[in-house]
């Protein structure tokens, strides 16, 4: 397994876009609508913003979920090993992606694509 990204709320995406292309050296390795991935230098994670309508206030915090890379071949042992465990799925992508809460209620993505 290997951290891939961390996805943090944003109100303004060029903003965001800007900052951390020009301040810190990013880069958009590729596009999808409503959300803005960034790449570091090294190209082996993500910053992922998600454009959101309301305030982010970061006191209360801005995450929306971490996700965590897993090898397509461990990624059906893993799910039965956590449902046996009782951790719940609380949401889906597809076929490779699944979507649990942590012991702090934090969302962890988990996928193999």
């Amino acid at each position: 397994m290997a951290l891939r990204h961390i996805a943090l709320r944003t109100r303004d995406l060029e903003k965001t876009r800007r900052f951390y292309m020009e301040h810190l050296g990013l880069r958009e390795p590729f596009t999808h609508p409503g959300m803005l991935f960034l790449e570091t230098p090294r190209g082996q994670d993500l910053l992922n913003f998600i454009q959101v309508k309301k305030r982010v206030d970061p006191a209360a915090g801005g995450l929306d979920h971490f996700g965590i890379h897993v090898a397509p071949r461990r990624f059906a042992a893993l799910q039965t090993r956590l449902r046996a465990a009782g951790v719940k799925v609380v949401g889906r992508r597809g076929r490779t992606s699944i979507y649990i809460r942590d012991p702090n209620g934090y969302t962890v993505e988990l996928y193999a694509d």
